[in-house]
């Protein structure tokens, strides 16, 4: 067998780290939520990545198959993280296909302009109830766009759309092809497995940021320099006195758990991401120690470019539009779909930057399903590969077709959320999924650090991670249970319409779906381990004592116990052991001895 080559190298996994920027667009963070989020990073980041991508890259194993092989007990933890992961795309793909759209509109005769008489009759005492003032283009968003109604009834109902004279043409819904347009290029992207993923993705990263770049460069260029620095000097402020007395900024913890959470949601630390990518990148001693660096500080660098690209335009309307935006400005995507859009047509940006800013965001939010669904694929494939042996050898071809399924998958659970009320659906989702994120978070970590424990790494290294892992669980989980708390009786709502009593049990039962695999994946692996009950008990504590990480002896026989005969090493034993030939780069951490290992004499 040829040396191992891994998928990613370093500088891949750096360009493909900006994935996270998609998030950046929908949540805004003020000077006090930006500290908080570097924090968090620092403390609560740096230890859960460290763990899970060293231990992907040594065992070369997605979340389930490392739990499966060491701590079986823990093996639905890493199912519930796939589920939660396919939760997230099926309202996160439609959110991004939006996005899209808004791309191609973007080029229209007058976008974003809302008529009256295109609105349905259904529609209009809704409008009537709206008694805050709202831009054109918010009224366009909401009732020539997504043509929403005030009432979850015919869920099959998609929009069609007739505000241009380009889409009159058109008398079906383009909404759903959009959707199926999205999950198709994720499909080719990640169909032939991550490495063929990972040069597109390679590729993608810096063209996202490059386009990005562009409508910065235009906005602090040609529109009121004076308006964008005053909105940053007024949005960047740093106000502590909230900690010494928080009556005197009260919203001191609000803006620190904004950040927390804007950081959970752009950097998924706690789901089953960092693993696979560990793996993708290699196992290689510098690349397993170094590639939770490098997404670190990959973020610490673009979680930011987002919004000050906007700065510029959303100043400069601040100033030119005396609306009452200032307090729904920053939030959700209202940002993206009503304040954007309204600063590109208050301000005369020409549409080819619009376009640009929509297509940056667009491409980010793709590089995440593309990642998100092949993390999923590659440890359904690793298990189906590990059970049947017929699968190994059809590695590629497994993978194709799991990712049609999957992908297929995706688009049937995802097409009602492009109908004209799958707004709703969306912001249902949006809050049901990470609703009980405490629990994953204690069980994950908890599980991460019995796995970590176990290797033959240094010691003090083994000690001081893994107690600096469990801290940051415990803060992580303390935070989400505190946001939990607040919205555990918010009702699920958009646009002053509030989705009853059945909708909300709907919700509760989603935000349970992901826990239902972990006593699941426990009774399966009982079932599955031949022997006593005492046998089965520590089976699944302590795992499989195999370690069946790749082996290539061509011929040798395994490296001798600590415990040999020193004349086991002599020269007329050289041909079973040929320790002499032993490289001089030997990584102690990869154990037991293998080919890959050693080089002729010199």
């Amino acid at each position: 067998m040829g040396e191992f080559i891994a998928p990613w190298n370093l500088l891949q996994l750096a360009l493909i780290s900006v994935y996270p920027m998609y998030m950046s667009f929908f949540r805004i963070a003020n000077g006090m939520s930006l500290l908080a989020l570097y924090v968090d990073l620092l403390i609560v980041c740096v230890p859960v990545l460290f763990i899970q991508m060293k231990l992907g890259g040594y065992h070369q194993k997605g979340i389930v198959g490392l739990f499966s092989q060491h701590v079986p007990i823990a093996k639905g933890i890493g199912v519930a993280l796939l589920i939660d992961l396919f939760l997230t795309c099926v309202y996160l793909a439609p959110l991004i296909c939006h996005v899209g759209l808004y791309a191609m509109l973007s080029m229209v005769e007058k976008p974003y302009c809302f008529d009256h008489e295109t609105t349905t009759e259904s529609v209009q005492p809704f409008m009537d109830r709206q008694n805050d003032a709202r831009l054109p283009e918010q009224e366009f968003f909401d009732y020539s766009y997504l043509q929403e109604v005030p009432y979850i009834s015919n869920i099959t109902e998609f929009p069609v759309w007739h505000f241009s004279e380009a889409f009159q043409k058109v008398n079906f819904s383009l909404a759903p092809i959009a959707l199926l347009v999205t999950w198709l290029l994720v499909f080719l992207f990640i169909a032939f497995g991550p490495r063929v993923c990972g040069w597109i993705l390679f590729l993608l990263g810096p063209a996202s940021l490059a386009l990005l770049f562009a409508v910065m460069g235009y906005g602090y260029k040609n529109l009121d320099p004076n308006n964008t620095g005053k909105f940053l000097k007024q949005f960047y402020k740093l106000d502590f006195t909230g900690f010494v007395d928080p009556k005197a900024n009260p919203s001191v913890i609000d803006d620190w758990i904004h950040g927390f959470n804007l950081l959970m949601f752009g950097l998924p630390v706690w789901t089953a991401i960092p693993v696979s990518i560990g793996k993708w990148v290699g196992k290689g001693r510098i690349s397993r120690n170094v590639n939770w660096l490098v997404v670190i500080f990959v973020y610490a660098c673009i979680v930011q470019v987002p919004q000050l690209a906007m700065a510029p335009y959303l100043g400069n309307l601040l100033e030119t539009k005396n609306v009452a935006i200032t307090e729904t400005i920053f939030k959700g995507f209202k940002v993206v779909f009503h304040s954007m859009p309204a600063a590109f047509a208050v301000l005369k940006v020409p549409p080819v930057y619009a376009m640009l800013f929509y297509l940056s965001m667009f491409i980010s939010g793709v590089m995440f399903l593309c990642i998100a669904v092949m993390t999923i694929v590659d440890n359904i494939v690793d298990s189906l590969t590990t059970r049947y042996a017929r699968f190994t050898d059809r590695r590629c071809c497994t993978t194709f077709v799991t990712s049609f399924l999957l992908v297929l998958l995706l688009m049937g659970f995802g097409v009602l959320h492009m109908s004209k009320v799958g707004i709703y659906l969306i912001v249902l989702m949006d809050q049901s999924v990470v609703r009980l994120r405490f629990i994953i978070v204690i069980l994950l970590a908890i599980s991460l650090i019995l796995v970590y424990v176990k290797q033959t790494f240094s010691i003090g290294e083994r000690v001081i991670i893994s107690i600096w892992c469990g801290l940051a669980s415990v803060s992580a989980a303390g935070l989400w249970i505190y946001n939990f708390q607040q919205t555990i009786n918010q009702k699920v709502s958009y646009n002053n319409y509030y989705l009853t009593d059945v909708w909300v049990l709907i919700s509760w039962i989603i935000s349970a779906i992901p826990y239902i695999a972990i006593p699941a994946a426990v009774l399966h692996s009982c079932m599955s381990y031949d022997g006593s009950c005492n046998e089965k008990v520590h089976y699944l504590m302590c795992g499989s004592d195999e370690d069946d990480r790749q082996q290539d002896y061509d011929g040798y026989y395994p490296a001798p116990e600590p415990t040999a005969p020193p004349y086991s090493y002599m020269d007329n034993n050289e041909y079973l052991y040929p320790m002499n030939n032993l490289s001089k780069n030997y990584d102690s951490e990869m154990e037991p001895l293998n080919t890959n290992l050693r080089h002729t004499n010199m």
